[in-house]
């Protein structure tokens, strides 16, 4: 609309459309040439995207449309009978452990927070919706990756470099298989400052009526008082409530 335009706003939705018709990622040089930008400009463009998760950086350094993005398109189309089915969970779970609990979605090769209900304790996590990790850092994205098949796991692993969010990051692919090997056995994954410093978790999966891994269910607070004995406590209840909702999706989704 004429006088309307930003022209920030209008060279960032230039930039984000580059990146959502980029089968490859975008170059940072791309973007310049491209949008006949400064190299500066551009550069600034794209660290604010990021911040934003509206674009993230590849292994090799190239610009993808990042999981918010995602997450809004996911919105867009989900059926949101989805999270009506899960919120009782999520507060029944909540009400058991005194602590935050959220539930997660696979976007991309990301987790998506896409509910969530706060513990009523004064020290305690919380996200905004739609914040995203990868799989390799963090109880819920482990609990997913753990439960792919073998061929979409080991697609996942065969990817590029694993980003080191924090000390404890596990980026060493030999040691996260085993981790993934045993969390597939004993059915919950427990992390401890994987993603932030002071935080742990543990987190189940959901799962659909072909078996598929819909999401996971997840338990996270302060590393003092969610101590690893309390952390298998927690996991046992996340279990049982995992249980029951797995099934009810699948009697939901068997409905004509």
């Amino acid at each position: 609309m004429p006088g309307m335009q930003i022209k920030v706003i209008d060279k960032a939705v230039e930039i984000m459309e580059l990146l959502a018709t980029s089968r490859r990622g975008v170059r940072l040089k791309d973007a310049v040439q491209a949008l006949r930008l400064n190299k500066t400009t551009a550069l600034r463009i794209l660290r604010v995207l990021e911040s934003h998760n509206l674009a993230a950086r590849n292994g090799d350094s190239t610009f993808v449309l990042g999981s918010r993005v995602l997450w809004w398109e996911t919105c867009y189309r989900r059926d949101f009978e989805l999270l009506d089915v899960v919120r009782p969970y999520l507060e029944k779970v909540r009400d058991l452990t005194s602590e935050t609990v959220i539930f997660s979605i696979l976007v991309g090769d990301r987790t998506a927070i896409v509910n969530q209900v706060i513990s009523p304790h004064v020290t305690s996590s919380r996200y905004d919706l739609g914040a995203a990790a990868p799989l390799h850092a963090g109880a819920s994205g482990k609990a997913m990756l753990a439960f792919f098949d073998s061929e979409k796991q080991k697609k996942f692993l065969s990817q590029g470099h694993l980003d080191q969010l924090t000390q404890q990051t596990i980026t060493d692919r030999k040691r996260l298989e085993r981790q993934l090997r045993e969390i597939r056995t004993r059915g919950f994954a427990i992390t401890r400052g994987e993603r932030f410093p002071n935080t742990a978790s543990v987190a189940v999966p959901v799962f659909g009526s072909h078996g598929e891994v819909l999401g996971a269910l997840a338990v996270i607070g302060p590393s003092e008082r969610l101590t690893h004995a309390r952390l298998r406590e927690i996991a046992t209840v996340l279990l049982k409530e995992a249980r029951l909702l797995t099934g009810q999706l699948i009697r939901e989704s068997a409905r004509p």
